[in-house]
């Protein structure tokens, strides 16, 4: 893959990361504040359950997302990047602009899923 391009989905992967470690940490803030609140009664601490329920999921799939932008910094930083993980052949640039931390093209996502 060209330079230039590299560069570019090297900037989307930076601003994903810097959008999503800000979401995390407002995440993090806000579930802080509300567990440390006290309950005044049984129905105000199931609502507050689901709540930390809810803050949990968005957490661990941001870390996840987190986990694989940082793949993806790693794959342009070797050279790997936009190569398909199953079978090496390149990535779809389309799929790139909407997915940048895709390690598979549409055809091997897709036999993965069903799979």
């Amino acid at each position: 893959m060209e330079k230039e391009k590299l560069e570019k989905y090297r900037q989307m992967l930076l601003e994903y990361r810097k959008r999503l470690t800000g979401d995390y940490e407002k995440n993090l803030d806000s579930a802080n504040e509300e567990f440390g609140m006290e309950v005044p009664d049984i129905n105000d601490e199931a609502t507050r359950t689901m709540s930390r329920r809810l803050l949990m999921s968005i957490g661990d799939k941001s870390l996840d997302t987190l986990r694989q932008i940082e793949e993806a910094l790693e794959r342009i930083d070797d050279g790997g990047y936009g190569e398909c993980a199953e079978c090496e052949s390149p990535i779809p640039e389309g799929r790139l602009e909407l997915i940048p931390f895709a390690i598979f093209c549409v055809r091997c996502q897709e036999q993965m899923e069903k799979d």
